[in-house]
């Protein structure tokens, strides 16, 4: 069972900072994917475009699409999602899943 590295990008819903993208991760963080076993760890950085990218290692495929499953059902992760733009977001196309080859 190999890890997974997720790629997500984030771009700000209008009227959103990123002081509300960081109170809503700490919210998920804390109350979501703190309670996901599948999650190894997670990363969120601010990139050179001003756009920013979740980094999510995942214990493995199944366990990325479990949390992905449980994701759409949470009203913990529909408050997280509400500060990004998600009208043009196309999660097949614009998420890297990547098999991970080591971890340090």
């Amino acid at each position: 069972m190999l890890p997974v590295t997720v790629l997500a990008p984030i771009k700000l819903a209008e009227g959103k900072t990123e002081t509300d993208l960081l109170a809503a991760s700490k919210v998920f963080q804390r109350d979501f994917v703190a309670h996901e076993v599948g999650v190894l760890r997670r990363e969120l950085v601010r990139k050179p475009d001003g756009t920013y990218l979740d980094i999510v290692q995942f214990r493995s495929h199944e366990d990325y699409l479990d949390v992905v499953k449980k994701e759409m059902e949470s009203p913990i992760c529909a408050a997280f999602f509400s500060v990004m733009d998600l009208r043009d977001f196309d999660p097949d196309a614009e998420m890297e899943v990547n098999a991970s080859l080591e971890t340090h």
